[in-house]
């Protein structure tokens, strides 16, 4: 009997859940993640293994456009500090929508250097509501810190 009569302060505690963004948690977090190959320009054969990559924010996705790929550590999920991002100018990508983008592939010129990267890339929304757990998921699926805690 006694967790019914609970329940009315869940009611009200909810919708401040809801829109109260939890403490302490900084700037709302998005990105794009996914898998990426380097691929020779001519001959488009692969010249890398699978690599792990994140943006960090937005992106324009336009061909011309440059984006900035992080590579992302297999095991932790975090983006390796000694590896140097890579920077890609578009040549082209087909996006995906269902509802909203959520999907991008393509392939791009590694700013100076002789290959291209194809890629595949899934978007990390903003959360559209400030729900703790779903702040935390995102921090940790743009490789920003862990989520273990």
């Amino acid at each position: 009997m006694a967790c019914f009569r609970v329940w009315p302060l869940y009611l009200l505690i909810l919708p401040l859940i809801l829109i109260t963004p939890p403490a302490g948690a900084g700037e709302p977090v998005e990105c794009w993640r996914g898998w990426g190959y380097r691929v020779d320009k001519q001959t488009r054969t692969y010249k890398s293994e699978e690599l792990l990559l994140v943006t960090k924010g937005p992106v324009d996705w336009r061909p011309g456009q440059q984006v900035v790929l992080y590579t992302h550590d297999r095991a932790s999920g975090q983006i390796i500090p000694a590896v140097p991002p890579v920077t890609i100018t578009l040549l082209s990508a087909r996006s995906y929508y269902r509802d909203n983008l959520n999907y991008v592939d393509g392939e791009g010129q590694i700013v100076g250097g002789e290959d291209n990267l194809v890629f595949g890339l899934s978007h990390v929304p903003l959360p559209t509501a400030a729900i703790e757990k779903l702040h935390e998921y995102n921090i940790w699926a743009c490789g920003l810190e862990s989520s273990a805690k």
